[in-house]
């Protein structure tokens, strides 16, 4: 039996459905300045000389909200200690500095965030961002970039650096999140071409609680230390605290400390494999990406 004659009221019916699905549009942030400082450490059981390398940095920032989903962002690294790593790392090195900007679609649930300069892992280029909540429980993403290496960096001692190299590489990564909301749990799965040009998959399961998060991971990668283009499996865990205040203030200039603390943990000896670089000097497991209200978007951190 035929219950449609014409495709028309099919495609009605399901426009239809599609408005019934609320939008929610996130609010342009303020022009507003923020000034913060953090702490980075660095931990690694590599030698039989000691029981770990330590390497912990302060890491003042700003970021500068010009209005309009427009944002400047830079931040430095100040060394405290340095047991066990290189020597280039007794250096203050400008670690990040860049200009993002947010595009919102909330008709067709689709964002955008576009990046350009100087990132975090000592690339520089450009990347863009894509995130697609189709429902509650459900987003797609998407990211993309072109980056090469860079440095900078000067001591006391009158020791420096600066590079800035052409060796362009593309950055490529596929992903889906599923948002259990009854018990604060997120799967995430995602998998792509990581910095050092090698590729990998990611599986996680993250625990979110008040002001903290937990993620167990599961990782299968190339491997840079074995010939034969052999691959791996490895895993950890990563621990995101948030530190207060957490609510954000509306004066125009904010002065307080770094919005989180990353711990990771991580079982591979490859220190190479499936690297990352940051847009945000701020950015972490825990909270989107791009400003939507979906997942931990919403807790208003």
């Amino acid at each position: 039996m035929t219950l449609f004659r014409s495709t028309r009221p099919k495609l009605g019916i399901v426009s239809a459905l599609f408005l019934l699905v609320p939008v929610t549009v996130p609010a342009q942030q303020e022009r507003r300045v923020e000034l913060f400082c953090g702490a980075e450490l660095f931990y690694a059981d590599v030698n039989f000389s000691r029981l770990y390398n330590v390497r912990i940095n302060a890491t003042p920032g700003v970021k500068w909200h010009l209005g309009n989903d427009w944002m400047v962002s830079g931040q430095i690294q100040v060394p405290l200690v340095n047991e066990g790593y290189d020597k280039r790392y007794n250096m203050v090195r400008l670690s990040m500095a860049n200009v993002s900007k947010e595009l919102h679609f909330p008709q067709a649930r689709q964002h955008l965030k576009v990046s350009a300069g100087l990132f975090g892992q000592e690339r520089y280029g450009g990347d863009i961002r894509w995130m697609w909540p189709v429902n509650s429980w459900l987003m797609l993403q998407a990211r993309a970039g072109l980056t090469s290496q860079w440095a900078l960096g000067f001591d006391f001692d009158h020791n420096s650096e600066s590079e800035f190299e052409n060796d362009w590489a593309t950055f490529g990564q596929l992903g889906a999140n599923v948002w259990l909301n009854p018990w604060n749990t997120e799967f995430r799965l995602s998998g792509g071409r990581y910095i050092h040009k090698d590729y990998g998959m990611e599986g996680e399961i993250v625990r979110h609680f008040n002001h903290c998060s937990v993620t167990v991971f599961m990782q299968w990668h190339e491997k840079f230390t074995n010939t034969g283009g052999t691959h791996n499996l490895s895993g950890g865990f990563r621990i995101v605290m948030m530190i207060p205040p957490y609510k954000k203030s509306n004066r125009k200039v904010v002065f307080r400390p770094a919005s989180n603390f990353r711990l990771t943990y991580n079982a591979q000896s490859d220190i190479y494999s499936m690297k990352k670089y940051t847009t945000d000097p701020e950015e972490n497991e825990r909270t989107n990406a791009i400003r939507i209200p979906w997942g931990t978007g919403n807790f208003n951190e």
